[in-house]
């Protein structure tokens, strides 16, 4: 896998090295993430899912292929994070998870022209996910003597069933006019998150974003 992603980095280095066409553009935007897990014992499977609101920001560049064929390859970072809250009794349990990921988009986009200064495109392919960091953290508190315990641990420790890496497949749509974008679009992961042998846990998430070429 580290071979797939060397890869997609040097061809998308030496398209920009080679285009002189390449335009550079900054991005922001909603990027929320729902991971499926799908624990199965025997004959008997049980699903869950987990949401995570998230929000983006990044550059890409964006080269001419061909007429109005183009290719982007971006670096984008991915801020994700939701929380939970259970009380029993007197004593109350808060876990809040949160994740930075780094995302390389390689995408394909075509588009057509509307009007003198617009542009609609579609654009399509993978994107590569790496989570840097993840963090757990647990909160107890007992409401009568006060008493407060606050416990860490990280997502991808080394005792941990969490795959930190990740190949989506994206799709979606953009508009242009006169330098500013706003997109939207779902990427859906391909691969597998959890190292146990007996839990599949995938990811994906729908986003929408802005931004501006330089």
């Amino acid at each position: 896998m580290k071979k797939v992603v060397s890869f997609f980095a040097v061809a998308a280095a030496l398209l920009i090295a080679g285009s002189a066409q390449a335009q550079l553009g900054i991005n922001v935007g909603y990027a929320p993430e729902t991971t499926t897990s799908v624990l199965t014992i025997g004959n008997t499977s049980t699903t869950s899912t987990d949401v995570m609101n998230g929000f983006f920001a990044g550059v890409n560049y964006n080269i001419n292929v061909s007429g109005d064929l183009n290719f982007s390859v971006g670096l984008q970072a991915r801020y994700n994070t939701n929380s939970s809250e259970d009380k029993v009794g007197t004593v109350t349990t808060k876990i809040n998870r949160t994740k930075i990921l780094a995302d390389i988009p390689l995408l394909f986009n075509y588009g057509i022209r509307v009007g003198n200064d617009a542009r609609l495109s579609v654009f399509l392919g993978p994107t590569v996910s790496y989570a840097l960091q993840g963090k757990i953290t647990t909160t107890i508190s007992e409401s009568i003597t006060g008493a407060n315990t606050v416990k860490s641990s990280s997502m991808y420790g080394e005792n941990s069933n969490n795959s930190p890496l990740d190949i989506m497949g994206t799709a979606g749509l953009s508009f242009n006019f006169k330098g500013f974008r706003l997109y939207a679009g779902y990427r859906m992961g391909f691969m597998d998150l959890n190292k146990s042998d007996n839990v599949k846990t995938t990811a994906a998430g729908w986003f929408a974003g802005a931004g501006f070429v330089l």
